[in-house]
C-alpha cells in the first residue's frame, strides 16, 4: 500500500512512519510540520493553497491519503478514486471546523479525536475510530492541544488496525457546534460574566497567543487569570468603579467587578501604572 500524508503537525505522521516507509509526505507551508525535525531524514513537498494540493494529488501514485491538519476542502469529484482519510481533533460530529480545541474550552464541550472518511463536506464523513477527552474545568487550551495530539495518535492507530473501514455515519444532534475563530474571538469583553471571561483566557493561554483587552485604545494580552471574593479587597477598593484597575503588581492587574475581583496575570506590556484605568 502506498500512503500520501498531507498535514500541518507531526503526531499522526510519526505513527504512520512507524508502520510503513511507503509514505509520500506533504506539509502545509508555514506550519509547525515544515519546521519539525521529523522531516530531517525524509523527502517532502510543501503546498500553500488548495490549487497546489489538488494538482499534487492528481500527480501522485497512492492508495490511501491521510489528512491531518489540512485547511482546505478537497473536491473529491476532481481527484482519483482512492481512499481519503482525515484525523480531526474533536469528538465528531461536535466541533467541526478549524479550531475545535479552542471551541471545547470556550463552550465547555468534550473534545478528542476522530478518524473519518472524507467526503465533499468539512468533517462530515463516516466514522472509522474515535477517542473522547471529557471536558473538565481544569483544562486550558495549551494542555488540551497536547492531549488532543495524543488522542489523534491513538485514534489513528485504532483506524490502522481496522484497515480504515468505517463503523458508521456521524449522528447529528441538535446542539452541535461548528467553531472557527475570528479576529475578535480572543478579545475579553468585560460585560461578560466572570466565568465566561476566564474561559476566553483559558482558550488563549498559549505562550504565542494570549487573550487580549484594551485600555485607552492600547492593546494588552494576558495568559492566565482567576477570580477572588476576598473581603479585604472589597473593603479597601470599595470606592473604585466597576471594571477599573485597582491594583498592579509584577505581571498582574486586579480589576474590580460587580461582586468580585478579576485577576489578569502574565500581562504584557506593563510599562506604566494602570491603576484607576477602565477596561472595556
Amino acid at each position: 500500500m502506498k500512503y500520501l500524508f498531507i498535514g500541518n503537525r507531526r503526531f499522526v505522521l510519526e505513527e504512520l512512519l512507524k508502520k510503513t516507509k511507503n509514505v509520500q509526505i506533504v506539509c502545509i507551508e508555514g506550519t509547525h510540520l515544515q519546521r519539525d525535525s521529523i522531516l530531517a531524514n525524509h523527502s517532502f513537498e510543501v503546498v500553500k493553497n488548495s490549487e497546489e494540493v489538488h494538482k499534487l494529488i492528481n500527480n501522485v501514485d497512492f492508495d490511501v491519503l491521510i489528512s491531518n491538519g489540512l485547511p482546505f476542502k478537497l473536491k473529491l469529484i476532481e481527484l482519483p478514486n482512492k481512499k481519503y482519510i482525515n484525523i480531526h481533533p474533536s469528538y465528531l460530529p461536535d466541533l467541526r471546523g478549524i479550531d475545535p480545541v479552542l471551541g471545547a474550552i470556550l463552550f465547555e464541550r468534550d473534545c478528542g479525536a476522530t478518524c473519518h472518511v472524507m467526503n465533499d463536506k468539512f468533517d462530515c464523513g463516516e466514522i472509522i475510530s474515535q477517542v473522547r477527552i471529557p471536558f473538565s474545568q481544569d483544562l486550558t487550551a495549551s494542555l488540551l492541544y497536547q492531549l488532543s495530539f495524543i488522542a489523534e495518535k491513538k485514534c489513528f492507530n485504532e483506524a490502522w488496525d481496522c484497515k480504515f473501514e468505517p463503523i458508521g455515519p456521524q449522528i447529528n444532534r441538535g446542539d452541535l457546534i461548528y467553531f472557527s475563530r475570528n479576529q475578535d474571538t480572543r478579545f475579553i469583553k468585560f460585560d461578560l460574566e466572570d466565568e465566561a471571561i476566564l474561559r476566553i483566557i483559558k482558550a488563549f493561554d498559549n505562550s504565542n497567543q494570549g487573550a487580549r483587552f484594551n485600555i485607552d485604545n492600547y492593546e494588552y494580552k494576558c495568559h492566565s487569570g482567576w477570580i477572588s471574593t476576598n473581603y479585604f479587597l472589597n473593603e479597601i477598593f470599595s470606592e473604585f468603579k466597576t471594571n477599573s484597575i485597582v491594583m498592579q503588581y509584577e505581571d498582574t492587574i486586579i480589576i474590580k467587578r460587580d461582586k468580585s475581583f478579576l485577576f489578569l496575570s502574565e500581562v504584557s506590556p506593563l510599562s506604566e501604572n494602570l491603576v484607576g484605568k477602565l477596561v472595556y
